[in-house]
């Protein structure tokens, strides 16, 4: 028997090959026509952009015949984090409330932060390594923490939940039009 498919492997050959890019907008997107402006590129550490949505959670009601008579569906939380290497004052301030007056009058400038959990909402773009393929997480929710440890520069280790935007949308993919 032979087997025809309608779409080849050729015409499903559209790859994401790895985060080059992420960019953060303070406001969730709702208007594509949007995304040639965000707020601002942030520093990623290499390979530190992990995005798995979760595996959903099956449960079966078998009879005692052995039979599965239904099944509930649970979905899986996500496991989206990322690592930000920047002390910069706007990417600790994105990340950790400002506390006490700025520091001046020596030969440092800076300003004191707490260490408290700050809910960040925002909208982030991942770039593809070769420009092609654009994601986009419309509304997401951000918690981080700083980090300093031996061997790496300090950075935020950002927890990431998607939420739906207004069109229920959590994630958007997107490709290079051709002939652009």
């Amino acid at each position: 028997m032979a087997i025809t498919s309608t779409k080849g492997l050729t015409d499903l050959q559209s790859v994401f090959d790895k985060v080059k890019r992420v960019y953060y907008n303070e406001d969730p997107i709702t208007d594509l026509g949007t995304l040639g402006t965000v707020d601002f590129e942030l520093p990623v550490i290499e390979d530190s952009f992990n995005f798995d949505s979760g595996a959903a959670s099956i449960s079966y009601v078998k009879l005692t015949t052995g039979q599965k008579w239904a099944n509930y569906i649970t979905a899986g939380d996500p496991d989206i984090t990322m690592q930000v290497a920047s002390v910069d004052e706007e990417i600790a301030g994105l990340f950790m409330n400002a506390a006490g007056s700025a520091i001046t009058g020596t030969s440092f400038t800076g300003q004191g932060y707490s260490t408290e959990i700050k809910k960040v909402t925002g909208a982030l773009v991942l770039a593809s390594e070769d420009g092609t393929k654009l994601i986009v997480l419309p509304n997401v929710e951000m918690i981080a923490n700083p980090v300093i440890e031996s061997g790496t520069p300090a950075y935020f280790n950002v927890q990431i939940m998607p939420k739906p935007n207004e069109d229920g949308a959590d994630i958007i993919l997107l490709n290079e039009a051709t002939g652009a």
